[in-house]
């Protein structure tokens, strides 16, 4: 597979690649299904968007993923609190890695980007195993929150073997 980098918006059937540690990124063809790990290092600065054309000619775009760890999509009902002052209520789980959550909250609330929240979901596992969760605000759309935890509240074991099935 070839690639080249692209400064264009962008476009709705993009395909997200995340870039592993050793800086390689896990590419999947659409067409033909192969699955080729290319080293992205040639790339960085150049913008996180490529053009990529496979060997049986496909081309198209993908987005490279620096995450610290992939998100899993979820549907799991929760609450959460404001701990630096009143506030709080239900949230929807939208999805979770070991460092974080993307929550959407009701309507009207008073959450901000720096805010310390405690998140209390359970997962949907066999034993529907409670969580606890104290994180802070990174980031505020409208009703979509998203969080990074504290690091003493991270990685435990059983959201570890949840984040994997």
């Amino acid at each position: 597979m070839e690639s080249t980098d692209i400064n264009r918006p962008m476009q709705s059937n993009v395909i997200k690649a995340f870039v592993s540690d050793d800086g390689l990124a896990a590419i999947i063809c659409p067409n033909c299904g192969l699955t080729k790990q290319i080293p992205i290092a040639d790339y960085s600065g150049k913008g996180q968007t490529l053009k990529v054309r496979c060997r049986c000619k496909q081309l198209f775009t993908i987005r490279l993923e620096f995450r610290q760890s992939h998100r899993k999509r979820t549907a799991l009902s929760g609450t959460y609190l404001i701990l630096s002052k009143q506030g709080g209520g239900s949230a929807l789980i939208q999805d979770l890695s070991k460092d974080g959550i993307g929550i959407m909250v009701s309507d009207f609330h008073k959450v901000r980007v720096g805010q310390k929240l405690q998140i209390n979901f359970s997962l949907d596992d066999r034993k529907q195993t409670p969580l606890q969760k104290k994180a802070t605000v990174k980031s505020v759309n409208e009703n979509r929150i998203g969080c990074e935890f504290s690091k003493m509240h991270a990685f435990e074991k059983d959201l570890g073997f949840y984040l994997r099935v």
